[in-house]
């Protein structure tokens, strides 16, 4: 590990180098400030060598690793000198981040050439393991100049190549203009199908709709006053800029979506209508291109214009412009049979969904967790909720330590039979994260960037409560943390939530949901309500009551999306409730198991109460009451009770269970009165004292 030392301030590098070695840069551009002090580094005729220590020092101490330092560092000594900065001077290139133009500089005027741009915009818009393509343009037979096909290479590969060259230029030929993809591909991709990250949308305009020519300064002060997050802005080399808007979308169907509305906000600008598609060409900096007869530079101007993602733009705009219009023509030509954001089950969860697991607490939702995530990573129904493909999962968890979740991987390991090559598989599709301090914001920034870092399809929060940091029986702390917070990461990249809750405590009443359906189930959740109401689907995971000396025994429910989720009976039938248990072949792993039988009631007496033998005897107590009068009143309440060994309260009681069971016999037929009587004779209305 570097330390980093104070530079020599009796050195001719400018106060802004020396303010960079002193504080450093923040995340975003770490590579540019180093790449930027490393240029004046050189210009003031210090030698790679005199310099490499301290740079590497600071690069090392904000985060970078030292390869990529050293590669960085390398790189700005590979260019030619410039005229030195001074200390004095700002020394200051033209920045490649501007979050707004610069005091004193009027906003139509388009920022200067940056020099040996190619490396700052692949820092910018890919990470180094992507494959960005180049391709070159040749003059075809008919003189017209078209792009070729092109070359792929990781950013990595791209950057050590331009050092050996010297420059992106000097890696092709061609004069008649140097293009590159605007997102990431497949190795040798160039089609739409081969983009990996719906990440930029090219914006390029040059004239209006009536033909009307736009100047680059007119361009340039439309595109910064739409507040767009410009990943890119590059010139062109002839007639127009062309912008690279970040839209992050999570798949094609949104990033047309999103392209719609960027081409709706610059609506008059009559903008390029080849550059909707994923796979676009835009001019690559550093290029030549040759424009009547006059070779001319195609440069980057700047990086991170405007708001800094889509997400931001999208919350900064007023009313109803940030809301999701759904076409009704959209919706009758939707094929949902074929939905290409279905992820589990029959559309149970799609891409952008929710899941919320609620169980008893100590029942097992943690190994539950664990055993749906390996399941569905090697692309296994689990519990016969199948997924469409292998899903990557990220787990944050707090609960359990390295020996609590080795026990349940090994537990699952075992039931399951997982071959090496299986387990090789889920090395790299389950991430595992335990944070034990984060809450609220904090947390879900935190969620935010693992998810940006390791682009999951699940994400799986256990437990909920650990990390809500608020009154979770709150309406407002819900939709704060779940919609406000949560669905911004998910509508941006389409990752579903997977929540793991607590029951709230048991009602004393033991009845209390005995007759509860699965819809019923899903608010069994503690705190409000508006967490279920939140949610795509709710499972619910509870013990159920079964006879003596059988295993414990859980119910498992669909709640709200039920039969879309694929359960079945034991019998192969669709059902939204099945029934499972611990496996019983060693460690911890669940088994699906036949729904047991109910456990069996204990009859009572038909005058027993509370499952205690009753005292009342109907015959004994009406020869009582009769000796007092024949009703059972104020007055002679406690003699009767004397009479018949009783409380008040019970004699009240009784009297009452008599008066019905009375009332009963005279509201029969004659006829089965009668036989039900003798051989008394039948009692009449007048026998029956008054109620």
């Amino acid at each position: 590990m570097f330390r980093y030392r104070s530079p020599d301030l009796s050195s001719r590098l400018p106060q802004r180098t020396v303010t960079y070695l002193r504080s450093g840069a923040p995340e975003g551009s770490r590579n540019e400030e180093l790449f930027d002090a490393a240029c004046q580094f050189r210009d003031s005729g210090h030698a790679a060598d005199e310099c490499e220590e301290q740079l590497l020092a600071r690069a090392s101490a904000d985060g970078l690793s030292e390869t990529e330092a050293l590669h960085t560092i390398r790189s700005a000594f590979t260019r030619s000198a410039r005229e030195p900065a001074g200390r004095n001077g700002s020394g200051r290139r033209k920045s490649t981040k501007r979050d707004a133009p610069e005091p004193g500089i009027p906003i139509e005027t388009p920022p200067a050439p940056i020099d040996d741009g190619f490396v700052p915009l692949l820092d910018a818009c890919f990470e180094d393991t992507e494959f960005v393509a180049i391709a070159p343009a040749r003059e075809d037979d008919e003189g017209e100049i078209q792009p070729q096909r092109g070359v792929t290479m990781t950013a990595a590969d791209w950057k050590a190549r331009v050092v050996r060259k010297g420059g992106i230029d000097r890696c092709f030929s061609t004069k008649h203009g140097l293009f590159v993809r605007i997102n990431p591909m497949i190795k040798d991709g160039a089609r739409n199908e081969d983009v990996t990250a719906f990440r930029h949308a090219l914006v390029e305009f040059d004239r209006d709709e009536a033909g009307k020519p736009i100047p680059k300064e007119e361009q340039y002060r439309r595109i910064v006053t739409s507040g767009l997050p410009v990943a890119a802005l590059i010139d062109s080399g002839n007639k127009s800029l062309h912008a690279w808007i970040r839209v992050d979308a999570p798949n094609e169907k949104e990033y047309r979506r999103r392209v719609d509305v960027i081409w709706d906000l610059f609506e008059g600008l009559n903008l390029d209508r080849q550059n909707r598609n994923a796979s676009r060409l835009s001019r690559c900096p550093d290029g030549w291109r040759t424009v009547d007869g006059e070779v001319r530079r195609q440069s980057l101007l700047a990086t991170g214009l405007g708001a800094a993602s889509w997400d931001e733009w999208v919350r900064s705009r007023e009313g109803a412009e940030s809301a999701i219009r759904m076409p009704v023509a959209e919706l009758a030509e939707y094929d949902t049979g074929n939905d290409p954001n279905n992820v589990l089950g029959t559309r149970w969860l799609c891409r952008g969904g929710s899941l919320v697991i609620v169980g008893q607490s100590g029942v097992g939702k943690s190994s539950l967790c664990m055993q749906l995530m390996i399941l569905w990573a090697l692309g296994r129904p689990a519990f016969h909720i199948t997924p469409v493909t292998p899903l990557r999962s990220l787990l944050i968890q707090a609960e359990n330590d390295i020996g609590d979740l080795a026990e349940m991987y090994q537990g699952v390991r075992q039931g399951m039979e997982l071959t090496a090559e299986e387990e090789a598989l889920l090395d790299e599709r389950i991430i595992i994260y335990r944070d034990t301090t984060r809450t609220g914001e904090a947390f879900v920034d935190l969620a935010g960037k693992l998810v940006e870092q390791h682009k999951p399809d699940l994400v799986w929060v256990d437990p909920l409560l650990n990390y809500i940091g608020d009154e979770i029986s709150e309406q407002r702390v819900i939709s704060d943390f779940c919609c406000r917070m949560l669905n911004g990461i998910s509508l941006r990249t389409g990752v579903i939530w997977c929540l793991l809750h607590h029951t709230g405590k048991p009602s004393r009443d033991p009845k209390a949901s005995s007759h509860w359906t699965a819809s019923d189930l899903a608010y069994s959740g503690l705190g409000s309500s508006a967490l279920t109401n939140w949610s795509r689907e709710t499972l619910v995971l509870v013990r159920i009551k079964t006879p003596a000396g059988t295993p414990p025994t859980f119910q498992f429910s669909a709640t709200k999306r039920r039969m879309r989720a694929g359960f079945l009976s034991t019998a192969g039938e669709p059902t939204d409730t099945i029934f499972l248990r611990h496996s019983n072949r060693g460690g911890i792993c669940w088994d699906q198991c036949e729904e047991p039988e109910p456990e069996k009631k204990t009859s009572t007496s038909k005058y027993t109460m509370g499952g205690r033998k009753s005292n009342f005897d109907p015959v004994a107590f009406r020869a009582i009451v009769d000796a007092f009068g024949g009703t059972v009143n104020r007055a002679n309440v406690k003699n009767v009770a004397a009479a018949s060994k009783c409380a008040e309260r019970t004699v009240w009681s009784w009297w009452k269970k008599l008066k019905d069971s009375e009332l009963e016999v005279l509201q029969k037929p004659p006829a089965e009165s009668a036989a039900e009587t003798q051989p008394a004779a039948a009692a009449s209305a007048a026998d029956i004292p008054p109620l």
